[in-house]
């Protein structure tokens, strides 16, 4: 007689064996990563740059001008002082940049519930300026063609707003400042935290540049006409839903269709120059200790910075600095 096992017991069974498995494999990758990492210096982790082909991702020191790892795994980044990367797409791993202890994920899907309520901003006839709510704008005055965007500069609420096709800058009365009146085109906001707030202007009379909340002009001028500007960036490690956040440090890459360069925001300085030959996508960097959030000069101090340039023609990537200086093997 055949008795049969409990369904409970049945599930527990799978539960453990498939956990089982699972440990199993991640041993697995784990001995295959440290063989690879074997002979790459704790004091070379600095130098290494990623470089990619059809094969996969592998990395380049930059100081002895050789690839040190062959290209099989994916995603791999700068050292932040710790290595992260991918493992055959299925694994994510990280090497500590202090002891080179391993360490093994499999890639995991967070879900992020968002449980507030959605409302739809009220128009309200000739009403001043706009009304917040849990940091939303609830209500705005109906002399504005639609919902003014909000933002937060010193603990107060401003927001960008569009009246008789004329973007100004207004405050929750509807007072604009002396500098930022409706009078602008074009007026982008670019965020850089700690209240460093710049805006790409366009002006009616065709001026374009840079402008901030106290009406200083910047690069007057000498900007990249119609361009995105981007201040982060994404990596892949454990959350592949929604990846790690790539602070640019006050670093922007600007861009349009034709033209692409590298902006310093706290000095603003070009770094690069907007040109045709490059096309560059994003900022990267290593770094020998742990960084914190703040956007600073000197918070940057000891970071060394790398640009992603994509060559439409070979279908590949690489990885510049500020001398144009090209790193792949």
């Amino acid at each position: 007689m055949i008795r049969k096992l409990p369904l409970l017991s049945l599930l527990g069974f799978l539960f453990c064996s498939t956990a089982f498995s699972q440990e199993k494999y991640l041993d697995s990758v784990k001995a295959v990563i440290e063989k690879d990492f074997a002979r790459i210096k704790l004091e070379d982790f600095q130098y290494l740059v990623p470089f990619e082909n059809r094969k996969g991702a592998g990395y380049f020191n930059s100081k002895s001008n050789k690839a040190v790892l062959k290209p099989k795994y994916h995603k791999l980044d700068f050292a932040k002082p710790n290595l992260k990367g991918n493992f055959d797409n299925t694994a994510f791993f990280e090497i500590d940049g202090r002891t080179k202890e391993v360490k093994v994920y499999l890639q995991q899907w967070r879900i992020f519930d968002d449980n507030s309520e959605y409302h739809e901003p009220i128009s309200k006839g000739y009403s001043r300026g706009f009304y917040v709510v849990n940091n939303k704008i609830f209500s705005y005055s109906g002399i504005y063609t639609y919902c003014p965007y909000l933002f937060k500069y010193k603990n107060r609420n401003f927001a960008i707003a569009l009246k008789d096709g004329k973007k100004a800058v207004i405050n929750e009365d509807g007072e604009t400042g002396s500098n930022l009146g409706f009078d602008y085109l074009a007026l982008e906001m670019v965020n850089l935290g700690n209240d460093i707030i710049w805006f790409k202007y366009k002006n009616s009379a065709g001026e374009e540049g840079f402008i901030n909340m106290d009406g200083e002009k910047k690069l007057v001028n000498d900007i990249i006409s119609g361009s995105n500007s981007s201040t982060q960036g994404n990596f892949s490690f454990i959350d592949t839903e929604r990846s790690l956040r790539i602070n640019y440090y006050g670093y922007s890459v600007e861009y349009n269709d034709e033209l692409s360069g590298v902006l310093d925001m706290l000095k603003m300085q070009w770094v690069i120059r907007p040109q045709k030959k490059l096309e560059i996508i994003a900022i990267n960097y290593t770094t020998q200790k742990m960084q914190g959030d703040e956007v600073t000069v000197e918070n940057r101090a000891g970071l060394k910075f790398y640009f992603n340039v994509r060559d439409q023609k070979k279908q590949t990537e690489y990885y510049i600095d500020d001398k144009l200086k090209t790193y792949m093997p």
